[in-house]
């Protein structure tokens, strides 16, 4: 992949997520009321699941992205500027936001001549000051 097939791939997994996660917050507490949380994560979990094995390394994952509004990758609606860095087999792309919103570092791996996602770090940006890199879950 070029580099910016590489920002699309980071994006299009974002979009995916996100659009997962506006379906299911809204319905959220609704489920906890009716005591049907359990299954309702159960289904989420299953959707998260078939957009990880799209986008994701194979590695064994403990979390997934929360149910959350907003989103969790809303920020990137905001890009403003991308960049890719590669290293061999490796590559990371950041996603910087505009002012005040979370920028994003994906590090992806090309494994069998497919790129995956292998982690990714967030931080929040304002006029003032520049927080730190800090791991996210998926």
């Amino acid at each position: 992949m070029k580099d910016g097939e590489l920002v699309e791939f980071v994006l299009a997994f974002a979009e995916e997520v996100n659009a997962l996660q506006r379906r299911y917050a809204p319905l959220l507490a609704s489920e906890r009321v009716r005591g049907r949380s359990a299954a309702f994560l159960e289904a989420y979990r299953a959707e998260a699941g078939l957009i990880y094995a799209r986008y994701l390394t194979k590695r064994e994952r403990t979390y997934y992205a929360p149910i959350s509004d907003p989103p969790t990758y809303a920020a990137m609606d905001e890009m403003t500027l991308s960049t890719v860095e590669r290293v061999k087999n490796r590559a990371v792309v950041e996603i910087l936001t505009s002012e005040g919103r979370l920028d994003y570092r994906f590090k992806l791996v090309c494994e069998g001549g497919a790129w995956r996602i292998n982690s990714y770090q967030q931080r929040l940006h304002t006029e003032f000051y520049i927080r730190r890199w800090v791991y996210g879950d998926f």
